[in-house]
């Protein structure tokens, strides 16, 4: 890939903070949603769920966001063999990958798991896709304090 293909396309990532209202407490982590080419999967496909469904969902990144390493059933973090994210698992076979950098929680993914268990290209290209967001979100962070 050339040079001006790559700062294109990184051009084209942006990050979309989610506000937490003070009444929920201290943000300590910064909750932010990956969006390329003005599209958030993320969000897309939330705005899909039910509302008991994205009801947990929000009291969980509310709670991501406000406890100091929060920790529930349904939130999964990888940090073992090269993998470093985490998924929230709301219903069987949907995930929400997100990744930790610093004091902000980057959700970057969404994939709807129609067999049993992903094979090792999704996870080498779910890799893929966090290390790209990760250094878009260093020059977003650099650019914007």
């Amino acid at each position: 890939m050339k040079k001006a293909d790559k700062k294109e396309k990184e051009a084209n990532i942006q990050f979309k903070l989610q506000p937490i209202r003070p009444e929920h407490g201290l943000v300590i982590n910064k909750i932010y949603y990956v969006v390329e080419n003005k599209r958030c999967p993320v969000l897309e496909k939330f705005n899909e769920l039910d509302s008991n469904t994205k009801d947990r969902i929000k009291t969980l990144t509310i709670k991501m966001a406000t406890y100091k390493d929060f920790k529930s059933p349904i939130i999964i973090n990888h940090l073992k063999g090269g993998k470093n994210y985490g998924e929230i698992r709301p219903l069987p076979h949907r995930f929400f990958f997100f990744q930790k950098f610093g004091s902000n929680i980057i959700f970057f993914d969404y994939v709807l798991k129609k067999k049993d268990s992903f094979n090792d290209s999704f996870y080498e290209n779910l890799n893929r896709k966090k290390d790209r967001y990760e250094k878009a979100f260093e020059e977003y962070i650099k650019r914007n304090g």
